[in-house]
């Protein structure tokens, strides 16, 4: 009787870390897609593309069906939204993770 419910809380710790781990590769995905499209002379095209090659090199196979959107927002801000699911050990369980990251435009301003 203990052994399925020890076997259950094993699999559902390593779960979470999966989920976890996933969770954080999304965050810093997003803020490192932020601080490119921030960057001085940069894109909002530069921020996607880092985005993508921070979870290629990473997190491949953790972040599944990553999805990347990068977009202009008020005040000079570019945000990157990274949205994509958690490698799951139970077949039926459906784990999105996402996470935004926001970082104000570095430009050239004249004094005055």
């Amino acid at each position: 009787m203990c052994l399925p419910v020890f076997f259950l809380l094993v699999i559902g710790g390593i779960q979470f870390a999966l989920w976890s781990h996933a969770s954080h590769l999304a965050r810093t995905a997003a803020e490192q897609g932020s601080a490119a499209a921030s960057g001085y002379g940069s894109t909002l095209d530069a921020g996607t593309q880092a985005a993508y090659r921070f979870i290629d090199s990473t997190g491949s196979g953790t972040l599944t069906s990553p999805q990347v959107v990068t977009t202009p927002e008020p005040g000079d801000v570019a945000q990157v939204t990274v949205t994509g699911r958690a490698q799951a050990l139970i077949p039926w369980l459906d784990l999105t993770v996402s996470a935004t990251s926001d970082a104000p435009v570095q430009e050239f301003r004249a004094s005055g």
